[in-house]
């Protein structure tokens, strides 16, 4: 009787456990944040403040995109620079070597900086007009 060879499920699994993580990481990023939870953080820097915001959804922050290197930063969360006005700053966050996912908008003032608002990026908005909280 011939042997039939059964391929391992260990890669199968550590394949499904890696999506699922991603998965996750995203959905802590590009969940709307309460006001009291985006006041709770204040930064030294427009940047400091779009890492805590990254980091309290559980990702990793790499910092702009333009600086991220492969594969060091492979699974990260990156931002760029969009816009200001008045005393915001908006950024878009991402997974690096991606997509954007995620507007955070940051606010200055004299007990430096926090998180003023987040909002998923609207896919279907081809203006890429800032959506201003």
């Amino acid at each position: 009787m011939p042997r039939v060879a059964l391929s391992s499920p260990f890669p199968l699994l550590v394949g499904l456990l890696l999506g699922l993580g991603a998965i996750v990481s995203l959905l802590g990023v590009t969940r709307a944040s309460t006001a009291a939870e985006l006041s709770e953080v204040a930064a030294v820097s427009p940047e400091a403040a779009v890492a805590a915001f990254v980091q309290s959804g559980g990702g990793a922050y790499a910092g702009d995109c333009a600086t991220t290197r492969a594969p060091e930063d492979i699974g990260t969360l990156c931002s760029r620079r969009m816009g200001a006005r008045d005393h915001m700053t908006a950024y878009l966050v991402g997974r690096t070597f991606s997509e954007f996912s995620t507007w955070v908008f940051v606010q200055g003032d004299s007990a430096g900086w926090s998180v003023a608002g987040s909002a998923p990026l609207d896919f279907h908005d081809l203006s890429m007009t800032i959506p201003w909280p």
